[in-house]
């Protein structure tokens, strides 16, 4: 997906927008403002305030599943260490970009979604659950895994979590004495990673019998 650097710079300055005030709320004259141009710049380059919107929802996750679904084809992983390394792709996508998440959140669970938008995510989700199911399948059949859980538990529970996590940032930030985003990161890394990781042995590793 090929953007220009002028449209990477106003879709930041939306993003921040957005973030402050809502997507609803947000105007146009805000975005131009926060991106340092005229309001027909942003009329130029995006048509509309909801074609804005959804250039940046395709720019952020654009690449995600085809990501994901390369980790699913490694050969020279494990069926765990594959479903690891989606683990810290989603850990680090939602870490790095946590105000796009929080709008995206935000957006989704509303009623009156933008349907473009609400399709974009829908299909990321759908396809990131077909490739995680993928990993389980194989995991399983291989006897790594003693049980064929639903993929929509380990998306629940691991990458919950960590959404959890990221939309409950102010609270962590006051309980742990810490001031920013990167420190708090850097507290998710060390200190809660490896509790995500004991979950989806918990979910996979199980045994019924």
């Amino acid at each position: 997906m090929k953007i220009s650097d002028k449209k990477i710079e106003i879709l930041k300055a939306a993003e921040k927008v957005f973030g402050i005030r809502g997507i609803d709320a947000a105007s146009v004259r805000e975005i131009s403002k926060e991106a340092k141009i005229n309001v027909a710049m942003i009329s130029y380059y995006f048509g509309s305030k909801d074609k804005l919107v959804e250039a940046l929802f395709s720019w952020r996750i654009y690449n995600l599943n085809t990501i994901l679904e390369d980790i699913a084809q490694n050969s020279s992983l494990t069926p765990f260490e594959k479903l690891q390394e989606i683990l810290k792709t989603y850990l680090n996508r939602i870490l790095d970009n946590h105000e796009f998440h929080r709008i995206m959140v935000r957006e989704y669970a509303k009623k009156d979604s933008i349907l473009e938008v609400a399709q974009q995510i829908n299909g990321l989700k759908i396809e990131n659950l077909v490739s995680i199911k993928k990993v389980i399948s194989e995991g399983y059949q291989k006897g790594v895994f003693k049980r064929e859980a639903p993929a929509e538990a380990v998306v629940m529970v691991v990458i919950g979590g960590t959404s959890y996590l990221i939309l409950n940032e102010k609270t962590y930030l006051e309980l742990w004495g810490i001031k920013t985003h990167e420190e708090f990161k850097q507290r998710i890394h060390s200190e809660y990673y490896p509790y995500l990781i004991d979950s989806l042995k918990a979910i996979l590793l199980y045994d019924e019998k």
